[in-house]
C-alpha cells in the first residue's frame, strides 16, 4: 500500500486545493483550540467582586474543558468539527479522478479496480493519521499550558482514539458518496448536507422524548463518542454506552466498505 500511496502523493502534492484545505485544517484547528483555551482561562481566572459572575456560572456548569484530563475530549471535539474540511477534500480528490477519467488510465496502465480503491484508502489513512497526531499534539500542548502541575496527563486520552475512529468513519462515508455521485460539486454538497443537515434533523426526530435511536445514525454513532465538552452534565441526553456505539460504528464501517467495493467493481468506468 505504501507504493500506491507514493503514486497518489505524486498526484496530489501539486494540487493547490489540497494544500489550501489541508493547510486550513492544520493551521486553524490548533489555533482555534488554543485561542479558545486562552480566552476561557483568562475570563474564568479573573478576581471579581462579591456575587457570582456569568463566568463563574459557566465554570460551575462546564468545568475546565481546557485542562487535563478534559482537554483530550475538547481537542478531539474541535478536531472533529474542522475535519469536515478534510472530508470534503477527500471527496474532491476521488471525484476529480472520475470526472477527468484518470481512474480509467490507472486501470489501463495495469492497476486492478481493487488497486485503485487501495490507493485511495492509503490517502484516507494518511489523512486520519496526520489529523490524529495533530489532535494529540494540540491536546497535550494546550493541556500543559493551562493545567496545574501534578495533573494526570494521560487520563481520558482514549478520546484521541475516538477521534481517529470518527475521522476514518467520516472519510469512508465520503468515499462512498464520491463513488456514488461522481460529480465533484454535487458530491461535496451531498456530503456537506449529510453531515450538517440530514444527520442533525434525523437525530432530533429520533431522540424526541428521550428515545436513543438517534445515536445510531451513520454520523452520530461516532459523533456521540466525542460529545461537546461544553455541555453541562445535567443537559446530557445520551444513555447509550460507548461499547454499543463502537459496535454500531464497526457495523457501519463493514457496510460502507462492502458498498464501496461492490459499487466500484461493477461500475461502468466509461461514465
Amino acid at each position: 500500500m505504501l507504493k500506491l500511496f507514493k503514486i497518489e502523493w505524486l498526484k496530489i502534492n501539486t494540487y493547490r486545493t489540497f494544500w489550501l484545505l489541508f493547510g486550513t485544517f492544520v493551521v486553524f484547528f490548533p489555533l482555534t483550540t488554543f485561542f479558545s483555551a486562552s480566552k476561557y482561562m483568562e475570563q474564568t481566572s479573573r478576581v471579581r467582586g462579591s456575587g457570582p459572575s456569568p463566568e463563574d456560572l459557566a465554570k460551575a456548569l462546564i468545568g475546565a474543558p481546557f485542562v487535563f484530563p478534559k482537554i483530550w475530549q475538547t481537542s478531539a471535539w474541535f478536531g472533529g468539527h474542522f475535519f469536515v474540511i478534510i472530508g470534503m477534500l477527500f471527496v474532491m480528490l476521488i471525484t476529480n479522478e472520475v470526472q477527468y477519467r484518470t481512474h480509467r488510465q490507472n486501470i489501463i496502465d495495469g492497476w486492478s479496480r481493487l488497486d485503485f480503491l487501495r490507493a485511495k484508502a492509503s490517502v484516507m489513512f494518511f489523512f486520519v493519521i496526520a489529523a490524529t497526531v495533530l489532535v494529540f499534539i494540540t491536546g497535550i500542548i494546550t493541556g500543559l499550558a493551562f493545567s496545574p502541575s501534578g495533573t494526570d496527563i494521560f487520563e481520558d486520552v482514549h478520546y484521541v482514539a475516538y477521534f481517529a475512529l470518527m475521522a476514518f468513519h467520516y472519510l469512508l462515508i465520503g468515499f462512498f458518496i464520491a463513488i456514488l455521485v461522481k460529480r465533484t460539486g454535487l458530491a461535496v454538497i451531498v456530503y456537506f448536507i449529510s453531515v450538517y443537515v440530514i444527520d442533525g434533523l434525523l437525530w432530533l426526530l429520533l431522540t424526541a422524548r428521550g428515545n436513543q435511536m438517534g445515536y445510531f445514525l451513520p454520523f452520530e454513532t461516532v459523533d456521540a463518542l466525542v460529545p461537546s465538552p461544553f455541555t453541562p452534565e445535567m443537559m446530557k441526553l445520551r444513555t447509550v454506552a460507548d461499547y454499543s456505539l463502537l459496535v454500531s460504528t464497526a457495523a457501519y464501517i463493514s457496510l460502507f466498505t462492502y458498498l464501496i467495493v461492490n459499487r466500484f467493481k461493477n461500475a461502468d468506468l466509461k461514465t
